[in-house]
């Protein structure tokens, strides 16, 4: 039994973010291929987590005292639960680093654990804040789900449609959206630009959403909360847009939408030059217009090839990441 422990008994929300993307898409695939998995939930959120990801094996737990009787290998996913565990316990940090102020606690949490990042990036910058050897710190990178690589693409309409589908959230980049969209230069593009309205879970999310109620330059779409219909809006796609602010620990979008046989355009920053499947131009954060020069080359580019998107499917597989977390798991844990 494999048991990922999601943190402090928050529910796991669909369409919020890769640690939710990453987690549903191992526990899935280790079911699917007869190894026993499931998600662990501390407190009250854990039916909540089953609305959102029916059919995933979901464990809710009164306390995190409780943890300590599960069978087989505890992956704790971000953070730890100061609890003793009956085989060797893994952490695999999806998260960039936090602030200093909580060093102390998080280097509690890998102590006498098995370290788990899930990029080179972000094992580099894990060693350097724990003050431990890189190679302490193994890597599984992240994966597109299947489906993403199947899914049929739409014909092509007369205009180049382009999206952002990250959280609203300032380091996520919409703020540099919205600014590329005020300027004359994008305006010359006469490409469709659409933005996913995810994140609403947190304030920052709904502040922004309150503020693009009824915006003009843009046409705004309902978060997609499941892999099928984010794999559907994908391949209505032509262009996805990551402006991040801050250095992401991965990007798993990005490969996602080259899956889909989108071109994507992205900041250099943190991992996401890692999330290279072919079809990724990288350009500078902060910078409207460099999204808007990269826009333009892109549309010159025209759309993908099938055998583009063939070769960018080979890459951050499902099977490969899960194949990478076995590796450096307790060998029994496979046992059934």
């Amino acid at each position: 039994m494999i048991s990922f422990v999601w943190p402090s008994g928050e529910a796991m929300l669909a369409g919020t973010g890769g640690s939710e993307t990453f987690t549903a898409g191992h526990v899935r695939e280790l079911v699917s291929r007869g190894i026993d998995a499931q998600v662990v939930i501390i407190g009250t959120a854990a039916t909540q987590t089953r609305q959102d990801f029916p059919g995933l094996p979901i464990v809710g737990l009164l306390h995190e005292k409780e943890l300590s009787d599960l069978p087989g290998t505890v992956v704790f996913v971000n953070q730890a639960y100061d609890v003793p565990t009956k085989n060797k316990a893994v952490i695999i940090l999806h998260c960039a680093v936090p602030s200093r102020l909580e060093q102390r606690e998080r280097k509690k949490d890998t102590v006498g654990k098995t370290i788990i990042a899930t990029s080179v990036y972000n094992a580099q910058q894990w060693a350097l804040y724990l003050k431990i050897p890189s190679s302490d710190i193994d890597v599984v990178m992240p994966f597109a789900d299947p489906r993403y690589g199947v899914t049929a693409r739409s014909m092509p309409t007369q205009k180049v449609r382009v999206l952002y589908a990250g959280r609203l959230h300032p380091e996520k980049g919409i703020y540099t959206i919205l600014e590329m969209l005020q300027h004359y230069r994008m305006k010359m593009l006469d490409v469709h630009m659409s933005i996913v309205m995810a994140g609403l879970h947190v304030e920052e999310g709904r502040t922004i959403a309150h503020m693009l109620r009824d915006y003009q330059h843009a046409e705004l779409i309902g978060s997609q909360k499941t892999v099928g219909s984010m794999a559907d809006l994908l391949a209505r796609t032509d262009i996805l847009l990551m402006p991040s602010v801050f250095a992401e620990p991965f990007g798993m979008l990005s490969v996602e939408a080259q899956h889909s046989g989108c071109r994507v355009i992205a900041s250099s920053l943190g991992g996401l030059p890692e999330t290279n499947c072919g079809l990724l131009t990288l350009v500078e954060e902060r910078n409207p217009q460099a999204l808007i020069t990269a826009i333009g080359e892109a549309v010159a580019l025209g759309l993908s090839t099938t055998k583009e998107r063939k070769a960018a499917v080979h890459e951050f597989t499902l099977s490969r990441s899960v194949d990478s977390l076995l590796k450096y798991l307790p060998s029994e844990t496979t046992a059934r």
